[in-house]
């Protein structure tokens, strides 16, 4: 892997870890990401215009409820619990059922390292789950799960999706469109929206600025090189926090992204 796609991986890791953070200590978490949807949605409103996904309008759609079931759980799982807890169980649960449905519903033979890593993922995520337990987060476990799931759901369907019409027209849709439907779902008030404007702003500039370099590293390295190792995000993410919930949090961390990273490579 060429040093200037690490170095583009780890910047990206860095600003994905700091975006969640902010969204965490956000006031409001739910209203702030669908406020940061809707500003990066807006921002690329002119690609929608100039190039419009019409080949895969109704595959968008359907990427679109995922997205909004997506923002709405990640939202509720931040105001529930601990970044720390939250935060590396809803980035690793998808590589673990990606994972484990490879290998039950496709009959893909696991590699060696997958099988490891899908034992180190899954005993990461159960010692975050005690560790939830303990501080009474459980709630923020389920969210969490289902963050991971919707993640699941629109990454399958956008993969397939873009081989077939421009990326920015595409994911603009998804922005604008998963926003409206989680907003219309919530029906936040106007004042909620007012109070939350300036953090959705600055957490869309970091989800841009995030996904921008990922798209400049995949230009230089294999994609399975670049999502494994945009998973260090999630000890970042950890340390970033400073929740001081001890050894079991960081240690849980590790093992979700290094088994997640070993899954996915």
């Amino acid at each position: 892997m060429p040093t200037s796609a690490v170095l583009l991986v780890l910047a990206s890791a860095v600003l994905h870890a700091c975006w969640n953070t902010l969204l965490h200590r956000s006031s409001d978490p739910p209203t702030a990401i669908m406020v940061s949807y809707l500003g990066s949605g807006l921002v690329l409103l002119p690609a929608l215009v100039l190039d419009p996904p019409t080949e895969v309008l109704g595959w968008a759609v359907l990427s679109a409820l995922a997205h909004a079931f997506y923002l709405s759980m990640l939202g509720s799982a931040y105001r529930e619990g601990s970044l720390s807890v939250t935060y590396p169980i809803a980035r690793g649960t998808a590589p673990l059922l990606i994972g484990l449905g490879g290998w039950v519903f496709l009959s893909e033979t696991p590699s060696t390292a997958t099988t490891v890593g899908l034992v180190v993922l899954t005993g990461g995520l159960f010692l975050l789950g005690g560790l939830a337990n303990r501080l009474r987060e459980r709630r923020a476990v389920v969210f969490a799960a289902a963050t991971g799931l919707a993640t699941v759901g629109y990454s399958l369907i956008d993969a397939r999706s873009v081989d077939q019409t421009g990326t920015l027209g595409y994911l603009a849709v998804l922005m604008l469109l998963g926003g409206s439907l989680a907003l219309a779902a919530r029906r936040p008030a106007l004042s909620r929206l007012r109070n939350v404007a300036r953090e959705g702003i600055l957490i869309s500039l970091g989800q841009s600025g995030a996904y921008a370099l990922v798209l400049v590293a995949f230009q230089r390295a294999q994609a399975g090189q670049v999502v494994g190792l945009r998973q260090v995000s999630v000890v970042i993410g950890t340390l970033v926090a400073r929740e001081a919930l001890g050894p079991r949090a960081f240690w849980g961390a590790v093992a979700v992204a290094v088994g997640a990273v070993l899954v996915i490579w």
